[in-house]
């Protein structure tokens, strides 16, 4: 949910590089409402094609349909600061939110939803239905701020086949992730943050093992996330193959 401008490390953790949906071309239904004075409600519905970004016409298998709660007990966040990584506005009173996210891609033909590759067989596209759930928090107080996300992907038959049944060699895949990530904003609006992402994807997909990344990262917001230097670096430790250390640094400048 969070535009990629207004990241709190340099890029997004390999949870969204997993299981992220994207974009899609649809329709989407938004309604709010307060439990009390504090307690924010908001309810998300949406249908799109389930092709993902830039396909506007050719529409394959079925549709797709998203939807997503969001609890928020102690009022909105200054500026949306739940859809912006970094407490940049140092709320001065805690701010929460609490959501969850299901979707349904009904006859899929692409390994992830509607990202990754399309699945094709003797015939055409392999299609199957596939779903995603989602479940994430962003809390920010004076400074300080901490993401969770989780991702859980299932596919009604994962394995594409051929019309005689034999098997293509793609696969959808499943599997579920986990993503932690907090930082905490010094004076002149220098940032420390860390982050922990693991990924594991089912046991019977073809050449996937387990993966943890841990990441340390530096940040410099000049002008809020219009202006700012990030730099950060990553151990990733795959089991049963060679672990690997990754460094970025990054000028963002977006208006």
């Amino acid at each position: 949910m969070i535009s990629s401008g207004n990241l709190q490390q340099v890029d997004r953790s390999l949870l969204n590089s997993r299981f992220n949906i994207d974009r899609d071309l649809g329709i989407q239904i938004r309604h709010h409402f307060n439990i009390t004075d504090n307690f924010l409600v908001r309810e998300k519905f949406a249908i799109s094609q389930g092709e993902g970004r830039n396909i506007t016409e050719g529409n394959l298998g079925g549709h797709q349909y998203t939807a997503r709660l969001e609890f928020l007990p102690f009022g909105k966040f200054e500026s949306k600061g739940e859809y912006s990584g970094s407490d940049l506005k140092r709320e001065e009173n805690p701010k929460l939110m609490i959501a969850a996210t299901y979707d349904h891609n009904n006859k899929a033909v692409k390994n992830r939803s509607n990202q990754g590759s399309y699945m094709v067989n003797d015939v055409g596209f392999y299609e199957t239905n596939i779903n995603t759930l989602f479940i994430d928090a962003m809390f920010k107080y004076k400074g300080f701020s901490f993401m969770a996300e989780y991702a859980d992907r299932d596919a009604e038959d994962p394995f594409a086949k051929n019309s005689d049944g034999t098997l293509t060699g793609d696969e959808v895949q499943v599997g579920n992730g986990f993503n932690l990530q907090s930082g905490y904003l010094l004076n002149k609006d220098w940032e420390i943050s860390g982050r922990y992402t693991n990924i594991n994807l089912d046991k019977n997909i073809t050449g996937k093992i387990p993966e943890n990344q841990y990441t340390l990262g530096i940040s410099k917001y000049i002008v809020g996330h219009k202006l700012k230097v990030q730099s950060d670096i990553s151990y990733l430790s795959l089991d049963g193959s060679n672990n690997e250390l990754m460094y970025r640094l990054q000028f963002d400048i977006h208006f």
